[in-house]
């Protein structure tokens, strides 16, 4: 199980909100795996769904494509998508058998799991001989500035725990040499590790504060907030963001990490 789960309507606002910041990331993530027609992709960790739903789209090939999450929250905003065999099921235990796919993908998953190693070592086990690994998790949290200050808000309408609780575990596994290493250990070689940028977006500063909000793990802690500390929470973390507002609306750097491993 991880650290980081999502119940009640949590799952819906997270397909809404979340799934913004990671959208400038998602076909830079399935490219990178090389897919080619016939390839069984497994998508571990899919939430509602979003890399498992784009990789034919992105790479023009005839991929079986399943999906795996310990989320069933999660899994029944995925399973709109009929086109995808779903399974509920956990990373670090993944009911598949060994070589049972050609490609894994994971996007913001490992930093989640309880046993990193673990998990990376049944994404391998799962892989055919000449099977490719690509995987993302996110940069240091200060490198984001969306985060920092909706982390600086919760701090300060909810409480240092709730902050510490909520976002700890996204922003953990963030150095070249730890990615390697796990990659290294499970077996992988041909590992390449990029850092890259990119800039999340979204019309209304203060709309995406407050539905990130409900996309969290402390939803119901915001929630309970009296309506108008929600309304100073969201102006408050706004106000934060107001240098990273251009025309457009939000615009907020972000740093993400690439692993990318093949099994020999």
């Amino acid at each position: 199980m991880s650290g980081w789960q999502l119940s009640g309507n949590a799952p819906i606002a997270y397909d809404r909100f979340a799934l913004k910041v990671m959208e400038p990331w998602t076909d830079d993530l399935i490219r990178s795996a090389g897919c080619r027609d016939g390839d069984r992709v497994l998508d571990v960790a899919c939430g509602t769904g979003l890399v498992s739903g784009r990789i034919s789209l992105v790479t023009g090939k005839f991929c079986s494509v399943t999906g795996i999450d310990v989320n069933e929250g999660m899994l029944s905003v995925a399973r709109r998508n009929p086109q995808i065999e779903w399974h509920q099921g956990s990373a670090t235990e993944l009911p598949f058998a060994d070589g049972s796919f050609d490609v894994v993908l994971c996007q913001q998953g490992l930093q989640y799991f309880p046993d990193r190693a673990a998990a990376i070592r049944h994404m391998a086990r799962v892989l055919a001989p000449g099977g490719r690994l690509a995987l993302n998790v996110w940069g240091a949290l200060d490198r984001a500035p969306f985060y920092v200050a909706l982390v600086d808000g919760i701090a300060r309408f909810i409480g240092e725990e709730a902050a510490k609780s909520a976002f700890d575990l996204p922003f953990s596994l963030n150095t070249a040499a730890e990615l390697r290493m796990l990659a290294s250990d499970a077996g992988l070689q041909r590992i390449s590790i990029r850092f890259e940028h990119r800039t999340m977006r979204y019309p209304s500063p203060a709309t995406m504060v407050a539905g990130f909000m409900d996309a969290t793990p402390i939803a119901a802690q915001y929630q309970a907030l009296p309506a108008d500390r929600q309304r100073a929470f969201v102006d408050y973390v706004a106000e934060h963001l107001a240098g990273y507002v251009d025309d457009a609306g939000l615009a907020a750097p972000m740093e993400n990490h690439f692993l990318a491993a093949m099994k020999p």
